[in-house]
Order: C-alpha cells, then sequence, then structure tokens
C-alpha cells in the first residue's frame, strides 16, 4: 500500500499528475502530509491551485465540447451530457476535499468549485430560457447538476459496491445467500 507524499517534490510530482488528468493520484494525496514552512508555503500554494486550474480547465473544455458535438434531440439527450459532466467533476471534487490540505486552502478551493459549478448551471438556465419544448423537465435536470455528494460519500459508497456480494434479505431479516 502506498504512502502519501511527505516532501515538496513529491508533492509537486502528485499534483503535476493530477493536473494533467491522472486521477489515481487523488489517493495517495489524500495520505500524504507536509509541514508547510515560510519558505514552501507560498510555492505548495499556488502548485496546488496551478493543478486545480489545470484541471478545471480541462473539464469544462470537454463539457464544452461535448455541447458542440451533440444536437440534443430530446430531453433525455440532455440529461446525458448533464450526468457525464457531473461525473466528470468527481476528480475535481474529490481534490478540493482531500483532508492533508491545510484548512483554509480546503475552504478556498471549495468555494471556488462551487461557484464555477453554479457559474456553469447559471449559464445554461439563461441558454435554456430560449427553449419552450421541455423547458420544465432541463430546468429540473438542471437543479440536480451541482455538488450535492460528498466525495467521502461518494468514496463509502464506492467500497460497499464493490465489497456487496448478491444477497436478498427476507421478510424475516434472514439472508438468503446464492
Amino acid at each position: 500500500m502506498k504512502t502519501g507524499p511527505t516532501t515538496y517534490a513529491a508533492w509537486t510530482k502528485l499534483l503535476d499528475q493530477f493536473g494533467d488528468g491522472d486521477d489515481s493520484v487523488l489517493e495517495e494525496l489524500s495520505k500524504g502530509t507536509f509541514i508547510l514552512d515560510a519558505g514552501t508555503a507560498t510555492r505548495f500554494y499556488i502548485k496546488v491551485e496551478e493543478a486545480y486550474k489545470k484541471r478545471k480547465q480541462s473539464w469544462l473544455d470537454k463539457f464544452q465540447f461535448s455541447f458542440q458535438l451533440q444536437n440534443f434531440k430530446t430531453e433525455d439527450d440532455f440529461e446525458i451530457a448533464l450526468r457525464n459532466g457531473k461525473q466528470n467533476l468527481s476528480p475535481l471534487s474529490k481534490f478540493v476535499f482531500i483532508n492533508t490540505f491545510p484548512d483554509d486552502l480546503k475552504k478556498a478551493l471549495r468555494k471556488d468549485l462551487e461557484e464555477f459549478v453554479n457559474e456553469i448551471k447559471t449559464s445554461l438556465k439563461n441558454n435554456n430560457a430560449k427553449l419552450s419544448k421541455g423547458r420544465e423537465k432541463m430546468l429540473i435536470l438542471l437543479n440536480s447538476f451541482d455538488l450535492s455528494s460528498t466525495p467521502e460519500e461518494i468514496l463509502i459508497n464506492s467500497k460497499s459496491n464493490t465489497n456487496n456480494k448478491t444477497e436478498i434479505i427476507a421478510a424475516t431479516g434472514r439472508k438468503i445467500i446464492f
């Protein structure tokens, strides 16, 4: 089992990898430790911000491209694009909730990501206002486009789904195992 980064150089390497689209480093980043001193604090914050902004821009480019590429004929097509966009936000969401970041940095990253998602949602709602057919359903879909699940919930759910075996619990409380 890998341990997290402890030096500025190790953090920099992993942050660069995350910025370039490697989601596998998130777990390692969450296990890291780093003692900030006067010489590295500013550089560390800048490095985290660079990785975050690079990844956020990459997400935005892909999201916009999906809207340019697809010609939405039904609300279901729109729903699929929103779902994919929300799922692709998951690594960014996990990144801003990394426990090893200093509290002020976590707070700033979370606030920025929430504002970013709200800005995207507002933009999509404004563009949707021009449409009359299916407008209500699209507004409902847009309202669900947020960071409602915390990464801890996502992580717990994904772990429990991989460990679950197919079992049926009868009304009496007994497990029926096949």
